[in-house]
């Protein structure tokens, strides 16, 4: 079966669009987990300040009271910067749990500065107990930055999990992207370096590529219309008797490795539609017909509309099959397919004698065998092929 370009690209499109949600999806995740590492380095801060007040040196007190606020003040904005909500909080985790140890921390971290400074600030009479008050504050307050940190410990192990999945998924994703659609790409490519190769051997090009089929189709149907006139049939475009001859004589040479087979076709009730009929709409018709024969044809195929209005298809296939297949093809395509004339659409079938060519017998014996065979078909209600059955006279 053919490929389309147009899907294949298509495809690519949505594929490409897909990872690239997948790298945006996993940018937002790193940058989350960048902003739990701040919380989390926040909460670490404040560990070394605690420990810088309960350790500073009251001998000094005008310097004390210096380092001391300062510290306080640190501690302030980093229990700020603990409780900052992250981006895509919201939508990734409840905020209840979060909330509450926030409002936990920032009471326990008042109460705590409020000790530090009533410490820092009291005469040497109170200083023992203004510093037992401030270290089972401390206890307090250090119990809860352990808790925020567990808990943002959690949510930092919760985005990495999701992040390495985000990201075996895009590269998984990516890789199948990149062998599939390069296999795709290959395709193309290989058929548009057909298209633009010469044929030196007459072998049949395997096109793998609905829109490069047509039109290598399309060239050989132009290339056939630019033949000497007195070759062609003036109605379809296609090779009369004499162009025949000619052409099958000119590709004998290259059929040794396949047999010839002989396709006879005529189209049914063929009296009564040319009485209808304009010229032109016969033209058309014919044109039409030629176009549908060529989409089958191979470089040593040799199509001809002779004077009788009868079609001729000499085929080089490989096996009886494959050839009988394709004029069946030829027959469902036509009987599906609606020709314009100036009455407005109509249908046509064909009917059509199938035969091997034996290299001993002119075309001309061969078409008349093929004539039965017709004969036969419209008697069966016509829009069939019937073929002369292997080393038999009898009729299928």
């Amino acid at each position: 079966m053919l490929i389309s370009i147009r899907k294949v690209f298509f495809n690519l499109k949505n594929a490409l669009l897909f990872l690239g949600i997948g790298v945006f999806i996993l940018t937002l995740q790193l940058f989350y987990l960048s902003q739990y590492s701040e919380r989390l380095g926040a909460l670490k801060n404040q560990h070394l300040l605690i420990n810088k007040i309960i350790n500073t040196d009251l001998s000094d007190p005008k310097m004390a009271s210096i380092m001391i606020n300062g510290a306080l003040s640190e501690i302030e904005l980093s229990v700020k910067v603990s409780g900052k909500e992250a981006f895509l909080d919201s939508f990734i985790n409840s905020n209840e749990e979060q909330a509450s140890l926030l409002r936990s921390l920032v009471v326990s971290s008042e109460a705590f500065r409020d000790n530090a400074l009533i410490w820092s600030e009291s005469l040497a009479i109170s200083e023992k107990s203004s510093r037992a008050r401030m270290l089972n504050a401390r206890t307090a307050y250090l119990t809860d930055i352990d808790r925020m940190t567990d808990y943002q410990i959690h949510l930092i192990q919760e985005s990495i999990d999701t992040a390495k999945m985000i990201a075996l998924v895009v590269v998984m994703a990516g890789l199948l992207v990149f062998l599939l659609y390069r296999y795709r790409l290959d395709q193309i490519y290989r058929d548009i370096h057909k298209a633009c190769s010469v044929d030196t051997d007459g072998t049949r090009k395997v096109i793998a590529t609905q829109e490069i089929d047509f039109l290598l189709k399309r060239l050989r149907k132009s290339s056939q219309d630019s033949l000497n006139p007195n070759l062609l049939n003036p109605l379809s475009g296609l090779n009369n008797e004499k162009g025949l001859i000619n052409a099958f004589n000119a590709k004998k040479a290259g059929k040794a490795g396949n047999t010839v087979f002989l396709a006879l076709f005529e189209i049914d009730r063929y009296a009564t539609l040319i009485n209808t009929l304009s010229k032109e709409d016969l033209k058309n018709l014919f044109n039409k017909l030629g176009e549908m024969f060529t989409m089958y044809e191979q470089p040593l195929d040799v199509i001809a509309h002779m004077d009788d209005d009868r079609l001729i298809f000499l085929m080089s296939r490989s096996s009886k099959k494959t050839a009988f297949e394709e004029c069946e093809k030829i027959i469902q395509s036509v009987k599906e397919s609606s020709f314009t004339t100036a009455q407005g659409p109509i249908k046509i079938t064909l009917s059509a004698g199938f035969l091997l060519k034996p290299p001993v017998k002119t075309i001309d014996e061969g078409v008349q065998q093929a004539l039965q065979l017709i004969e036969n078909a419209k008697e069966n209600g016509g829009n069939c092929i019937v073929q002369l059955r292997d080393l038999s006279n009898s009729y299928r």
